[in-house]
């Protein structure tokens, strides 16, 4: 069986049997922190993104490397996790959602493995996540997550570091969005241009017009942690190593363009 990659929050590491952790170098750079165990037999390699401390904050994450090092450790799927903000009145504090779409307002740089190349492969991101993996996640959320899953989604994702106004959240609800997030770009795209298979599971901890407040916000992360290892676990074991995904093909269609200066 293929290993599988997990992105997620810190304390999800303690759902690998015997973990060890490593650093993976590579041409992109210092990934963060690898976890390399066993789920039921299965070959995990989970990556905390802002480190085991939670000590990288959003615009310092190598994207690049850790994606990368996934590709390297000859993963061809990726199930990340993350916890974002409401701006759908139907999405509730505690639900469980896995989107189907995303809107980008992020200006990161670099996005993209070709960004200081001369050639460049012009990936499709329609669909943006990979379907098979949404659906493992769907299934197994509604199996084990006691609470609403939201099997359809769309997630703003923006740069951060503060939390969004009221404008902006009126402004992103305007355009469709469902959610707001931090974190899940360029990770999509990388993944695409690679030609692996992502996909991720979202919990709100705050909504629209509620204010955030650091320890409910803490507990909520808490009681997320423990349902995304759940969901996971058994998303896992319903998922084979055929892949005839857009995400597996997406090389085979990507536009090439050469760069010329």
């Amino acid at each position: 069986m293929d290993p599988i990659g997990v992105i997620g929050g810190s304390g999800m590491y303690e759902m690998l049997e015997n973990p060890r952790m490593f650093i993976h170098d590579n041409q992109y750079g210092r990934s963060s922190e690898i976890y390399e165990g066993k789920l039921n037999g299965r070959t995990v390699y989970f990556i905390p993104r802002h480190g085991p401390n939670h000590t990288i904050i959003v615009p310092r994450i190598n994207y690049r490397a850790n994606i990368w090092a996934l590709h390297e450790l000859g993963c061809h799927r990726i199930i990340a996790t993350n916890s974002v903000g409401s701006i759908n009145p139907d999405i509730h504090i505690g639900d469980m959602v896995i989107p189907h779409d995303f809107i980008n307002t992020t200006c990161r740089f670099p996005r993209s493995f070709y960004d200081d190349m001369p050639v460049a492969y012009h990936v499709d991101m329609k669909p943006a996540y990979c379907p098979d993996i949404r659906k493992a996640l769907i299934d197994a959320s509604r199996k084990v997550h006691q609470g609403t899953t939201h099997d359809k989604a769309v997630l703003v994702v923006e740069e951060g570091l503060c939390y969004n106004t009221e404008a902006e959240q009126k402004m992103f609800r305007q355009w469709g969005g469902d959610l707001v997030g931090m974190t899940t770009l360029p990770e999509a795209v990388l993944a695409r241009e690679a030609g692996m298979c992502y996909a991720h599971i979202c919990m709100p901890t705050d909504c629209i017009g509620a204010p955030v407040l650091s320890d409910v916000f803490q507990e909520h992360l808490k009681t997320g942690v423990r349902d995304f290892i759940e969901i996971i676990t058994l998303a896992i074991q319903n998922l084979s190593d055929d892949r005839d995904c857009p995400c597996s093909h997406a090389l085979e269609h990507a536009i090439l363009k050469r760069v010329i200066s």
